[in-house]
């Protein structure tokens, strides 16, 4: 069989380790610039394997998709265009090592195919196949470049992989990726004499993030923290591949939705970020593709997660499309790295949540779903301040419900491990509650309120209320201190 067309898949691996196994210095200005140099790289790239394309004979030739580190193209097909792609492979990936000597690699494939009248192909043999084939045979193909990705490269010469690399010397310590190398440069003199070097590759990323910290006036983490704590946030579409490989009819399709992905990670998201309630606390490391990596203040962190969610629901209403993240909430301080491995693991715990369920967001310690729960801890967090705040509830009612979940939780370790439980936190929860409304008998608004805790919210949906009426109060205690310092 004929195939007219080309699908051309572009995909970088290493990407999250090259974002986020940087040292603090200079961390938001590396982060920044490193991030912005991923997004060039994977437009130039896509760019430059269209024109060479072009100029081997190809009359057609379209980037349907670039972001989030991937890019793919259609294009007219030949064995001269086919060609043209496994030279220009070879290529990108040797100029990959020489620069970033193995922290990022680069998988380009592309399969035959051709399109009938009712949006199905024909490729790999197969005959009126969902357009989704095209994206399993790609994905299957950067899978075995993955696990041999630097195969080809064997070709740059023995002794740049197998013979003992020299230390110390000439060799310096890059300060942010910590590479040990002889061509590292000198970036600058610290307050106390100690000269600084880096690698020329991310001397030009830091370069290229002061250059936007100009033009943008981002800060540092400990600004954006606002003497309080930094928090930062990742967050990931749920079930995006799927949606690719079994979601579309035609190719067509697929390059409507892509268009609205791309804008909206990559301009509605930074949109939002600049309104009054985020931009002076909120920095937008990374966001393209379907994820995105953002630093900021602890609690506008969950409120933007919070508002991202929202406009997920509003912008893709048909598409069955949600989104799960992670906040991990730390000292100004604290080594961004760690940080962000941390916040990759709450989103993880978030991705995991009921079994795979997703649509969820995981911050202070608990998941929760974004189908109601949030919004359900989010209403009594705000309830619990303004009781607090202005009609004098005891603040001591959050610490007592965070004790009350502690040993509810426990009880719950105790019955997997067949152990006996201890109820007791149920009538000790209960008598502290009664004491607390007897004590507020005129005070009207708190003592509703916790009346209504113990007599239907706290023993509620199998004890799942109380769990987050314990985030609800650590939100608050939190949001509290804030106030009082």
């Amino acid at each position: 069989m004929d195939y007219t067309k080309l699908f051309i898949g572009g995909y970088v691996s290493g990407i999250q380790k090259f974002l986020y196994s940087i040292s603090s210095k200079k961390a938001a200005v590396s982060l920044k610039g490193r991030s912005f140099y991923l997004i060039q790289y994977m437009e130039n790239t896509s760019k430059q394997l269209s024109e060479e394309l072009k100029e081997a004979g190809a009359q057609t030739v379209e980037i349907i998709y670039c972001s989030g580190g991937k890019f793919y193209i259609l294009a007219d097909c030949s064995n001269k265009a086919v060609e043209v792609v496994k030279k220009f492979t070879k290529t990108a990936k040797e100029d990959l090592w020489k620069e970033h000597l193995g922290q990022l690699s680069i998988n380009i494939s592309c399969t035959p195919f051709s399109e009938n009248s009712d949006g199905s192909v024909n490729t790999d043999g197969l005959q009126n196949v969902a357009p989704g084939h095209l994206w399993i045979i790609i994905n299957n193909e950067f899978a075995k470049q993955k696990s041999q990705k630097f195969k080809d490269l064997l070709t740059l010469g023995y002794k740049d992989y197998f013979c003992p690399i020299p230390v110390g010397g000439k060799n310096k310590v890059c300060a942010i990726t910590g590479v040990e190398s002889p061509d590292c440069v000198q970036l600058n003199v610290d307050e106390d004499d100690t000269v600084t070097y880096v690698l020329p590759s991310v001397k030009r990323q830091i370069q290229l993030g002061e250059s936007l910290r100009n033009q943008q006036h981002f800060k540092s983490f400990e600004d954006y923290a606002s003497n309080t704590y930094l928090g930062v946030l990742r967050m990931d579409v749920d079930g995006l591949g799927q949606k690719f490989i079994k979601g579309f009819t035609s190719i067509n399709e697929y390059k409507v939705f892509s268009s609205r992905l791309v804008k909206f990670f990559s301009y509605e998201i930074e949109k939002m970020q600049k309104e009054q309630e985020f931009r002076d606390f909120l920095n937008i490391i990374y966001s393209g593709g379907d994820d995105l990596f953002i630093v900021g203040r602890w609690d506008k962190t969950i409120d933007f997660a919070d508002r991202i969610r929202k406009e997920t629901a509003k912008n893709f209403p048909k598409d069955g499309i949600t989104i799960s993240g992670g906040v991990a909430v730390v000292h100004p301080k604290f080594p961004i790295a760690k940080a962000a491995e941390m916040a990759g693991q709450a989103e993880e715990q978030a991705k995991t949540f009921r079994n795979g369920e997703k649509n969820a967001f995981h911050f202070l310690g608990k998941t929760v779903s974004w189908n109601k729960e949030f919004d359900y801890v989010k209403n009594f967090k705000d309830e619990f301040i303004q009781l607090i705040t202005n009609y004098k509830m005891s603040k001591g009612i959050l610490h007592k419900i965070m004790m009350y979940d502690f040993l509810a939780q426990t009880n719950k370790q105790l019955a997997r491990e067949g152990k006996a439980e201890d109820f007791s936190y149920i009538w000790h929860m209960s008598y502290y509650l009664t004491r607390m409304i007897e004590r507020e008998e005129k005070n009207l608004a708190v003592k509703d309120f916790c009346t209504n805790l113990r007599d239907r919210e706290l023993m509620g949906n199998n004890g799942r209320n109380l769990e987050l009426m314990a985030l609800a109060a650590r939100w608050a205690e939190l949001l509290l201190r804030d106030l009082d310092n």
